[in-house]
């Protein structure tokens, strides 16, 4: 009997081992694309942008055609909304290359042109969202609007020493009644100029 107890007990610790090690923690699961883009967008929304950029760089880097390539045009504005505009607007384009049709993708683009001081493309951008949905508000975050895509425009005419159409815009978007006087003369751009920062600071 004495030579059985040693076998015995070795199966019996051996057994005990192999259940044990069934509940040990084996690390943190890995996200799939999809997830990590999800998870972006909850950052994003949660104003982590720097956060949102490297959970949506992760998800390209696994999948870059994951939910409809999603991940680029996530990126695009999580660098957009660090001042990124350079990185955002490579990141915008690659998306808009994959689906040709999306107005989140556009706008964002508008607003990294103005960043990146083209402005003609800025306008360009801006106007095809516009024409497209008139009311148009970022799905992610509502106060990004069509508000920001007619300050775009405004601004990149002003930008472009096109004075006249910049007041144009203003009326047409923002004050119908608003007179700086004669936009040629130098009084009248300081005052467009003033009428530009004070519709920035009250979309903003």
């Amino acid at each position: 009997m004495k030579k059985l107890f040693l076998p015995l007990l070795m199966i019996s610790f051996f057994t005990l081992a192999i259940f044990c090690g069934c509940g040990k923690d084996k690390g943190p699961t890995k996200l799939t694309a999809s997830e990590l883009i999800d998870q972006g967008w909850i950052k994003f929304e949660a104003g982590n942008f720097s956060g949102a950029s490297g959970d949506f760089s992760a998800a390209i880097a696994l999948d870059s055609t994951a939910t409809s390539y999603t991940g680029l045009l996530g990126l695009g504005w999580a660098e957009l909304r660090q001042s990124h505009g350079g990185l955002a607007e490579i990141a915008f384009l690659k998306y808009l290359s994959k689906v040709s049709v999306s107005n989140d993708a556009k706008a964002g683009l508008a607003l990294a042109y103005l960043a990146d001081t083209k402005f003609e493309d800025a306008i360009a951008s801006a106007n095809a969202v516009l024409l497209s949905n008139s009311g148009w508000t970022f799905s992610h975050a509502s106060s990004i609007n069509h508000l920001d895509l007619k300050l775009v425009i405004v601004q990149s005419f002003y930008e472009t020493a096109d004075y006249e159409q910049s007041l144009e815009a203003i009326k047409l978007y923002f004050d119908s009644a608003f007179n700086p006087g004669d936009v040629n003369t130098y009084e009248g751009r300081v005052a467009l100029a003033e009428k530009i920062q004070s519709l920035n600071e009250g979309i903003s």
